[in-house]
This record gives structure tokens, C-alpha cells and sequence, in this order.
């Protein structure tokens, strides 16, 4: 026997307008979160836009990573607004509902912030371990699974938007994106690659800084360290670390554990937005701070000292002469400084951090021993 009894999907319930001037507590909860997360991260990148651009240089604003952390700071500050605008509307305009491709938008611009704040890993990485130290074959050791990584995440990323997109037409287009959202293999697929991605670099990045505190605590170098000491330097790359590779793969990890345990979608949402803007503050952090210590070093600089040292010339049985090297904004500046004899020659290399004394200091005592004084 046939029945006519009809049953409704549970998607396309819709609860009664409320009352003018009125809203759910269910729908503004979630957005007073939203605001509340989204706009306190937003309002951290303003500080760190202005403290990017003090102390980074003509130079270092040339560069590939100084470019893409500007674009990861204008992608993040343009998903906050949307997200902030977004719920306020959603608050005190319950009744207009902004259409699904807003949120779909947000999402995009997420996903591919995190994607571009990897990326900027990667070159990070590419300048820990150089091409012209390591080779060819590490260097594409190192780099290749990073690069296969972010390839199958951008492909993975725009098959998540076409699915996206045909889910939003329709009058129940909000329904049906948060069902995908829910149910395909997307999202675990693309937070499944970060955290591997987060993982390998940060394993690579503290690999390296252990291999150089070895190297340094078993070489003794001639060369005189800057203001900025070693050690303070192995704690700014512990602090870059931190900030850009290991605290980013923790959070991922939490995507993960959250979204295989069926957690709230806005639960997942709000933890989503965490991470994303967790590391582009962090890697935002690390350039600020890498850039104070170049900062540092410049201002310490003494004044006029390749100067004093091209005009230095001594009578006696050598003749001194003085070449000096471009500073470098990341390996530092070196003066060298060559002796040449009619028996031999010998070459020094002294930093240029050291005072005009200490030069002239080291060049006395040398020219004491040859009977110049």
C-alpha cells in the first residue's frame, strides 16, 4: 500500500524569519566568534606591515620573499575584512543573506594563503641549504618533495572549487557547501599535504641549525664577530623556526584531528581561520625579525671604515694595499686586506664590524715584527 506521507530532507529545513529587529542566538553566536577571531589577527598585521617595511632595505625589498610577504600580509588583511563584514551583516541583516560565493571566496583566499606561506618556507629553505654549497643532487633532495607538495595541493585546491561552485547554484546552494564542506575528501586531502609539507620543513630548518652550532662550536674563525653574536643569531633562526615551521604544524595537525572527529563545521571554521592567519603573522614575524638583526648590525656598523682603510698606507720593507667588498645584507661585509712582499704574499680577512683601532691595531703589531717602527 502506497502512502502518501512526504519526508523532508533535514538540508532544506529552514527555521522562521525572526522578528524585525531581533536575531538567533545561533546565528550571532558564531559570528561574534568569527569577528572576534578574524579581527583581532587582522588588526596584529597592521603593526607588522609597518615594522616589514622599516626595517627591510632598497635591496632586501627586491627579493622574492620580502614580495610574497606582502602578498601574504594583503591576503590576509583582505580575508579578515570580508570575514568581519561577513558576520556583522549576518547580525544585524539576517533576513538579506549575502549569497554562498562570498564564503566561497574567503575560502579560496585562505587556501591559498596557506599555500603562498609555504611557499615562502620553501625559499627560506633554498637559502639554508644554497644550490652552490650543497649541489645539485641534495638541493633537489631537499626541494622536491616540497615542490610536489604545493603542485598537487594547487591542483587539489582548484578541483575543491569547481565542486564548490556547482554545489552554490540553486536556491539551496548554502546547504549543499556545507554538506561538500562536510563530506568530500578535500579538505583532508589539502590539510593532510600541509602538515607533511609543515613537517618536512621544520625537520629540515632544525636540521640545519644543529649542523651549524656543530660546525661552529668545532671551528675556530679568525674573522670578528658582529654586535649580533652567534649566539644570538642561532636564537633568531630558533625563533624563525618556531614561529614559521613548528607551531604552523601543530595547528595542522589539529585540523586534522578535528575534522576526522566529525567536530561542529563552525568549530572547524574558526580553527581553519586560527591557523591561516597563525602563520602568516609567524612568517611575517620571522622576516620582521631577521630583518631587526641585519638592522642592528647596520646601525652598529662603525662609520667610514673601508674609508680609513683604503687611505691607510705604511712605509717599510712591504708595501700594504687595501680591497674591500660590497657589504652583503645577509653574509655580512668583509675587508680584505693583502700584504705583499718581495718574498711572498699572505692574505687576512678581517670583518668589517671591527673598530678603525682594532685595524690599526692588527696592522701595527704585524709591522712592528717586520722592523717598520
Amino acid at each position: 500500500m502506497s502512502s502518501n506521507t512526504t519526508t523532508i530532507s533535514p538540508a532544506i529545513i529552514v527555521p522562521p524569519s525572526p522578528p524585525p529587529g531581533t536575531n538567533y542566538i545561533a546565528i550571532i553566536q558564531p559570528s561574534l566568534n568569527s569577528i572576534m577571531i578574524g579581527h583581532t589577527f587582522t588588526v596584529i598585521l597592521i603593526p607588522l606591515i609597518f615594522a616589514l617595511f622599516y626595517f627591510s632595505t632598497p635591496l632586501s625589498r627586491r627579493r622574492p620573499i620580502f614580495i610574497l610577504n606582502v602578498i601574504a600580509i594583503i591576503l590576509a588583511f583582505t580575508a579578515g575584512i570580508m570575514i568581519d563584514s561577513l558576520a556583522i551583516h549576518s547580525m544585524l541583516s539576517p533576513l538579506d543573506a549575502w549569497p554562498p560565493s562570498v564564503n566561497i571566496a574567503i575560502g579560496i583566499i585562505g587556501a591559498f594563503q596557506s599555500i603562498l606561506v609555504d611557499l615562502i618556507l620553501l625559499l627560506r629553505l633554498a637559502l639554508i641549504y644554497p644550490y652552490t654549497i650543497v649541489g645539485p643532487k641534495r638541493f633537489a633532495l631537499i626541494t622536491t618533495l616540497p615542490v610536489l607538495l604545493k603542485i598537487a595541493r594547487l591542483v587539489n585546491m582548484f578541483l575543491f572549487i569547481k565542486v564548490l561552485a556547482d554545489a552554490a547554484r540553486g536556491p539551496t546552494g548554502s546547504e549543499n557547501i556545507a554538506v561538500v564542506w562536510a563530506t568530500t575528501p578535500y579538505l583532508k586531502i589539502e590539510w593532510s599535504a600541509q602538515l607533511v609539507d609543515n613537517a618536512y620543513a621544520s625537520i629540515a630548518f632544525l636540521w640545519a641549525i644543529r649542523l651549524r652550532r656543530k660546525y661552529r662550536s668545532s671551528v675556530e674563525s679568525e674573522i670578528s664577530p658582529r654586535r649580533t653574536t652567534f649566539g644570538q643569531r642561532m636564537r633568531t633562526l630558533f625563533y624563525i623556526s618556531v614561529s614559521n615551521f613548528v607551531f604552523p604544524s601543530l595547528l595542522s595537525l589539529a585540523q586534522l584531528v578535528v575534522v576526522y572527529k566529525n567536530v561542529y563545521v563552525l568549530t572547524v571554521n574558526e580553527i581553519v581561520l586560527v591557523n591561516t592567519m597563525v602563520a602568516v603573522i609567524g612568517v611575517v614575524f620571522a622576516t620582521v625579525w631577521a630583518g631587526s638583526v641585519n638592522y642592528q648590525d647596520e646601525k652598529t656598523e662603525p662609520d667610514g671604515v673601508f674609508e680609513k682603510a683604503q687611505a691607510a698606507s705604511f712605509d717599510g720593507p712591504g708595501t700594504w694595499k687595501v680591497a674591500t667588498v660590497q657589504p652583503s645584507l645577509t653574509m655580512g661585509s668583509t675587508a680584505i686586506t693583502e700584504r705583499m712582499r718581495t718574498t711572498g704574499g699572505e692574505i687576512r680577512l678581517v670583518d668589517t664590524n671591527q673598530t678603525s683601532d682594532i685595524f690599526s691595531k692588527s696592522s701595527a703589531g704585524d709591522l712592528r715584527g717586520q722592523g717598520a717602527f
